[in-house]
């Protein structure tokens, strides 16, 4: 998606481009796109309306008066200043003619006139210096001849150097008060310095001298056009069109001023345009003009036409190129859009403002290295361009580049503020004092944004807190800003102020799907259920409204395996995600990954798989799989780990960096990058094991990169993404009736798919002389303790009736339970209350690192879980700590995973139950019959070292096992499908 940004005269500003949805769902409405840099429309004139160049007087004899009428300059976005050298009338006087190359002087009135004429026709022709060179003879001679006073002050305004044109004109006017084109010309330059009230001044002396002066009157019209006197302009423009109805440029400058009032000027603005055509159809500027027109109201294919036909009149019509390259980038044509502004920076190749429209396209297109490039380019022409360092942050971040672009969005922000406010700055702020404002904390506003969601990004939660509330500061009224600030409040665990945000953003626009999605999801996450059937019905319904309008859904894929949703619907989020990453990835331009042959393996030839993950460090993901990456057979597998974040140093990363075969960090790469090196390490079967998880990066397996390509563990649902063909899971996980759940070929491992290393890695457990007492963990000794230590998020008040029940059936009992987060404890004591339990009964304790939490996980007499999304990581913990549990699984993945682990233990039959009725039944037995509980707590010990929970060396051969029967199958030739090892 992207925003053009259009000023009040419909000249395309500078843009800043916004973060991709795909990086950071929590980036909202017209934020998550990109306008156009681009240039001044007008080529070769410097008014938004003026098409003419500045002329100098014509020669009639040696008279003064006979000039040609000044054809008009117009106004530059030049800082207003005022020249150090005053005559009498506070103009600048002319000061010393330059050296330039010796031209002989004249020695006779023949001579002089020779002179005069080639001057002329040097100026003509637009050899400027050539034609200054010839003027200094002549006014060596006669200093005071005004023709050549106002010849040479036209030199003055082609070069730039508007002091002196001031200067030589005044002058003029000193010598000959009643030489309108002397006061015309001398209000041109004042225009270009930014002096629009000296410069009308000096057109109404024109006129007062000369009423018939329309170029007077075309010129004025700029100057007020820039002070936001449009009526009087349009005065003007017509005056000049009353005296000569056949002045084309006119009724073209009439049409871009009505065209700049939007839509009530639009009919006006295409009169004119038309009438300019009807006088003279090869009038490029007014085909230049249509195409805006038709632009600005979104019809892009009749912009291109008119486009088209301004370039074919004038081929280096560089302000028609721009126009055309942004609507064919509208309509989607890019790199038709990209040869446009191509063109452009071939006609302007000095021209910041051109690189970064072309730099733009890039960035649409994928090319990160041509869009950096491009960018950097345009920063050296121009460093003040705060938005092309922000744009260039977009690149960098995109290119996975995150310090560099950092350091681009900070310049940007550092630019803002340190920017002095320029002429045009100035009049807009006069003219329009809040609009202006409002432009000004908009830009700002995006760069912060842009910054917090790096920051947000790596983790750096305060700084991106930081980040988003001076958003919130600059754009107060914006329901974005708050969303984005509550996202950040809710990454930082701040989930009552983040609710506070998501509710702001919602009272300014109540149909905003992301932020009422979120706001869900933060309720959740704290156990807030006032209303929870009513939002899960509206929830239900965005969801399936942006889904019908084909767009991405406001819950996303892991947000949505713990929600109460049908299985259709969780697979038509993920397949909408998956769809989402395939087209990121389509459009970054990679071409087609080689793959190895699909040839069955030779004696010793070993098969090639790379994990791919984000979550090598300390995470749940390495704490139960750290030996795996090292344990595979080498004599049968080469094993390539590349790792999507940086080191943290951790011990669970560095045990994998050492024992992995072959392990890269590519957290700084982009992801064409990693997909190519995955292909040229010719792996055969890529494992992703993120999916919708934080920090993937799903469009690397979008690319195709290897042969076989699975999910595995990371997402315990499916991805519904057709460039993941397989899922490794189990028959408890998913049995025959559960097949619809999924998108993917399921490979079924023959017992429980979710893999731990506690055997290895927490042997200490089983010695309870080194576990904790409960009185130290600060729970009683000698009552039943009910346990659960999954997040809050996984909670449902279906579930939490029946703990009460539990509770208030066992009189003996409370209930332990995990602060995560904080701000859920209050809300479950009063859900506690308001069903007659007391809260006391309820103990939370605080989070703890993992071998402290797995030792005490144990203290608990028996673990309940909850059915939405079961204890998978926490239940590998509560079945090795030797506490028994009770599980009700239901249909979709996540809520059959402690099933599965339950019955790897071989007792599942005892822990595992089929209605919300026997969960209760089961819990409350378990609590009263002390014997029983007690006996398969110890049974559960004693099956520790035996069963297959826990054998990960078994484990591994069998996962060993899939990855060649895949490699098999794809041998074959028939595709991917399901099957059994």
């Amino acid at each position: 998606m992207d925003v053009g940004a259009l000023s009040h005269h419909g000249v395309l500003l500078p843009f800043m481009q916004q973060q991709s949805a795909s990086s950071q769902q929590s980036q909202y409405g017209s934020w998550r796109g990109a306008g156009e840099v681009a240039v001044n429309r007008n080529a070769g004139s410097t008014t938004p309306y003026g098409h003419g160049s500045a002329e100098y007087a014509g020669y009639a004899g040696n008279t003064t008066n006979s000039a040609v009428p000044s054809r008009g300059g117009a106004v530059s976005n030049a800082h207003a200043h005022q020249s150090q050298h005053l005559s009498a009338s506070g103009l600048a006087t002319p000061q010393a003619m330059p050296q330039t190359a010796h031209v002989a002087a004249p020695t006779s009135n023949a001579e002089y006139e020779a002179l005069q004429n080639q001057a002329h026709e040097a100026y003509r022709s637009g050899d400027f210096h050539r034609a200054l060179q010839l003027c200094q003879s002549v006014y060596l001679v006669n200093a005071n001849k005004t023709d050549v006073l106002l010849l040479i002050g036209a030199i003055y305004y082609q070069m730039g150097n508007y002091e002196q044109c001031i200067a030589f004109n005044d002058r003029c006017i000193l010598l000959d008060p009643h030489m309108a084109e002397a006061h015309a010309n001398l209000a041109n330059a004042l225009q270009q310095l930014g002096n629009f009230d000296m410069a009308v001044i000096y057109y109404q002396s024109a006129l007062r001298l000369k009423a018939s002066f329309t170029d007077a009157y075309n010129n004025m019209a700029s100057a007020l056009v820039q002070k936001g006197l449009i009526p009087q302009a349009v005065e003007c423009y017509n005056a000049a069109l009353q005296i000569n109805p056949n002045l084309v440029d006119v009724h073209n400058n009439l049409g871009d001023l009505w065209r700049a009032q939007g839509q009530v000027g639009r009919q006006a603005a295409q009169q004119c345009y038309s009438e300019a055509l009807r006088i003279d159809n090869t009038y490029a500027p007014a085909w230049r003009g249509l195409g805006d027109m038709f632009r600005e109201n979104n019809e892009h294919s009749q912009a291109v036409t008119c486009y088209q036909e301004a370039v074919r009149l004038r081929a280096s019509y560089a302000d028609a190129y721009t126009g055309m390259g942004v609507s064919l980038k509208e309509l989607k044509r890019k790199e038709e859009a990209e040869h446009c502004f191509a063109q452009v920076v071939r006609l302007r190749p000095h021209c910041a403002l051109s690189l970064g429209n072309l730099a733009g396209v890039y960035y649409e297109q994928g090319k990160l290295n041509e869009a950096i490039q491009s960018y950097q380019e345009a920063i050296a022409r121009e460093p003040n361009f705060p938005e092309a360092y922000n744009n260039l942050g977009n690149a960098l971040r995109e290119a996975s580049r995150p310090d560099e672009a950092i350091a681009c969005y900070t310049m940007c922000i550092q630019l803002q503020f340190a920017r002095p406010q320029n002429a045009q700055m100035a009049r807009a702020l006069q003219a329009n004092p809040q609009m202006a404002a409002m432009q000004q904390a908009q830009r700002l506003g995006v760069a912060y944004n842009n910054l917090g969601g790096i920051l947000k990004m790596q983790g750096r939660a305060a700084e991106a807190i930081a980040c988003y509330e001076h958003v919130a500061l600059l754009q107060p009224d914006s329901p974005e800003a708050h969303a984005n600030l509550a996202s950040a409040y809710k990454d930082a665990a701040r989930q009552d102020t983040a609710i506070a945000s998501y509710r702001r953003a919602l009272q300014l626009r109540p149909d905003f799907p992301e932020a009422f999605a979120n706001l869900v999801h933060s309720l959740q996450c704290i156990c807030e259920w006032q209303d929870r059937q009513t939002l899960f019905v509206r929830l239900e319904g965005e969801v399936r409204r942006e889904l019908a309008a084909d767009r991405l859904p406001p819950v996303q894929p892991f947000h949505a395996m713990a929600y109460p949703f049908s299985a259709e619907l969780a697979l038509k989020i993920s397949a909408k995600y998956a769809e989402y990453c395939a087209v990121t990835a389509a459009r970054m331009g990679v071409p087609k990954l080689p793959h190895p042959p699909a040839r069955p393996l030779q004696v010793g030839q070993r098969l090639r798989i790379g994990y791919v993950s984000g979550d090598f460090g300390n995470h749940p993901l390495s704490h139960l799989m750290a030996s795996v990456f090292g344990g595979h057979d080498r004599s049968r597998l080469e094993v390539f780990c590349y790792a999507l974040s940086p080191s943290d140093g951790s011990e669970w990363r560095q045990r994998i960096e050492q024992e992995a075969e072959h392990f890269l960090d590519v957290s700084a790469w982009s992801v064409g990058d990693i997909a190519g090196k995955i292909s040229s390490d010719e792996i055969q079967v890529a494992i992703n094991l993120n999916g919708y998880t934080k920090g993937a990066r799903n469009e690397i397996f979008a690319l195709l990169p290897a042969p076989v390509q699975t999910s595995y563990m990371g997402f315990p649902a499916t991805t519904g993404a057709s460039f993941l063909p397989y899922l490794i899971t189990d028959r408890v996980v998913a049995p025959d009736n559960c097949q619809h759940c999924y998108s993917e070929h399921l490979a079924y491992m023959p017992n429980c798919y979710f893999v731990n290393d506690y055997k290895a890695a927490h042997q200490d457990v089983l010695d309870e002389a080194n576990l904790p007492t409960r009185t130290e963990n600060g729970l009683p000794e000698n009552r039943i303790i009910y346990a659960c230590s999954n997040q809050l998020y996984k909670y449902d008040p279906e579930t939490f009736n029946s703990w009460c029940n539990i509770l208030k059936r066992v009189p003996d009992s409370v209930l332990w339970l995990l602060r995560f987060p904080p701000y859920g404890e209050p809300m479950i004591r009063q859900e506690a209350a308001n069903r007659g339990l007391d809260p006391n009964r309820i103990i939370f304790t605080d989070v703890a690192n993992k071998p402290v939490h797995i030792r005490r996980s144990g203290l608990g007499d028996v673990f309940l879980d909850t059915p939405l999304c079961n204890a998978h990581t926490t239940g590998c913990d509560v079945l090795w700590g030797g506490c028994p549990m009770i599980t009700l699984p239901l249909e979709r993945m996540a809520s059959r995973v402690a099933a599965s682990l339950c019955y790897a233990t071989g007792l599942g039959h005892e822990m595992v139950v089929n209605s919300q009725q026997e969960y209760e039944e089961k819990a409350v037995e378990l609590g009263l019959n002390h014997n029983k509980r007690l006996g398969l707590r110890q049974r559960l010990k004693d099956v520790r070292l035996s069963c297959p929970l826990f054998d990960t060396t078994q484990w591994v051969k069998d996962l060993e096992t899939v990855y060649f029967k895949m490699w098999d199958i794809h041998c074959e030739g028939q595709g991917p499908r399901t099957f059994d090892v």
